[in-house]
């Protein structure tokens, strides 16, 4: 049994994307709001989550790293208010030929893989950004699901339940997951439409 869930939408496009985080209402819906997320479409990748819908109370920023294991990676890493690592994902290029393959890493958790459910969503999905060169409708059109695993365990999964609507459901199973970076990793999933 999942130990909770919780729901990311997208509230609005363009140069400056905005996500609501909400805890699950019991029945599989968006209920509570905990988070709001501002990403700025821009040279440097950069994402910010408040905790209030004003925006003025900052929880936690992710930027591009490329230190370490990120190095060779898409990667990224999330601190809290205070400037406090509170872990780190990226994408896996040479495991992401059939599917893409993603990395997470939390301090005390250990570092878990995260790959596309279906090898025939994801290769739908690329063939859409063939012809969509910002991604929308690629996002649009196809569901996806993706697993992070740990010893071949599932950790927490991530997933696109429908077409047409930017909802994307999260499925923790350990309570060590710690909920920021996970909510980080979620709306950069989604804001990078071709991860």
């Amino acid at each position: 049994m999942p130990t909770s869930i919780y729901h990311v939408r997208k509230t609005s496009l363009g140069l400056k994307r905005m996500y609501r985080i909400s805890a699950d209402d019991g029945n599989g819906k968006p209920g509570k709001a905990l988070g709001y997320a501002e990403k700025h479409l821009k040279m440097s990748d950069e994402l910010d989550i408040y905790g209030d819908e004003q925006r003025s109370e900052k929880l936690v920023t992710v930027r591009e790293s490329s230190k370490g294991w990120l190095a060779a990676l898409t990667g990224y890493e999330v601190f809290d208010h205070e400037g406090q690592l509170l872990g780190s994902f990226g994408v896996l290029p040479k495991k992401s030929v059939d599917r893409t393959t993603w990395e997470f890493e939390q301090p005390g958790l250990g570092r878990l893989t995260g790959t596309e459910r279906s090898v025939r969503t994801a290769r739908a999905r690329r063939l859409l950004t063939l012809f969509d060169t910002v991604g929308e409708i690629a996002g649009a059109l196809v569901k996806y699901h993706f697993d992070f695993t740990r010893d071949g365990q599932p950790v927490f999964s991530i997933d696109k339940p429908e077409v047409f609507d930017d909802w994307y459901r999260l499925t923790v199973y350990e309570d060590a997951v710690d909920r920021q970076p996970l909510f980080a990793l979620a709306v950069t999933m989604e804001a990078r439409q071709r991860g």
